[in-house]
């Protein structure tokens, strides 16, 4: 495994810190020497350690096990590359949400979300209402992307989905017209198993309750309805709807 891709991706996609409060480390290691697991939130020093075993690792490693409900971008984005560019096949259990949603189960070769798992969405660094109260950033920790600024975020993820080859919108559909009327207030929101692939995302492979879990919101479509949205309108009339 390239030395350069790791070193290359740790300068570009890792280089933020913060010195207020982190939250806890993931649990990393190897079951197996095909397998990483990761259990935790993406903090960029996390996916580090990750990328570390893997690259110390004798053989390829071919399956990421993941539970995570997200948190730092930069982290996600970090560890979907790598997914991305070794063409690792993807487990979710129990969760995967927020920038593991975003970045790390959309960059999956394949991806089996396991019995009662959830695939949650909440928005991206496209999301509206980024006028935030001022106080919100005297608060060590309150704001989870304090690491980047808004104009980095919404750079670095539109060169990450060009990429990968996947809608962007796939992280916006909750909050915008005609489609957030339908969220009840939950956390996140998902889709159905069959409209992943309209976003561009390769094999998903669900269980048979997917579509009825109700930790999530699914959103629902007419047929047809999701293709000519995504046909008609841009990442930018989105965010302005």
């Amino acid at each position: 495994m390239s030395k350069i891709f790791f070193f290359l991706t740790l300068l570009l996609l890792g280089g933020c810190s913060c010195s207020a409060y982190q939250p806890p480390m993931a649990n990393v290691y190897m079951p197996d020497q095909h397998t990483l697991v990761f259990s935790g939130e993406t903090r960029t020093e996390s996916v580090k350690q990750a990328l570390a075993l893997v690259q110390n690792a004798k053989s390829p490693v071919t399956t990421l096990i993941i539970t995570s409900t997200g948190s730092n971008p930069a982290g996600g984005m970090m560890l979907g590359e790598w997914v991305y560019q070794q063409q690792v096949a993807v487990e979710v259990r129990e969760i995967c949400a927020g920038s593991c949603a975003n970045y790390i189960f959309t960059a999956a070769s394949s991806v089996k979300v396991d019995q009662d798992a959830v695939i949650g969405f909440q928005g991206g660094a496209w999301q509206q209402h980024w006028d935030k109260p001022w106080y919100r950033f005297l608060v060590p920790g309150f704001d989870e992307h304090k690491c980047l600024s808004v104009t980095e975020w919404r750079e670095r993820e539109i060169a990450f989905f060009e990429r990968i080859g996947v809608r962007e919108e796939i992280t916006l559909m909750g909050q915008i017209k005609p489609f957030a009327q339908q969220r009840s207030g939950k956390s996140w929101w998902s889709y159905r198993a069959a409209d992943f692939s309209k976003f561009g995302l390769r094999q998903v492979h669900v269980t048979d309750n997917y579509d009825r879990q109700s930790k999530v919101d699914i959103l629902e479509f007419a047929p047809g309805q999701l293709e000519s949205y995504l046909a008609t309108n841009t990442l930018l009339s989105n965010v302005a709807h």
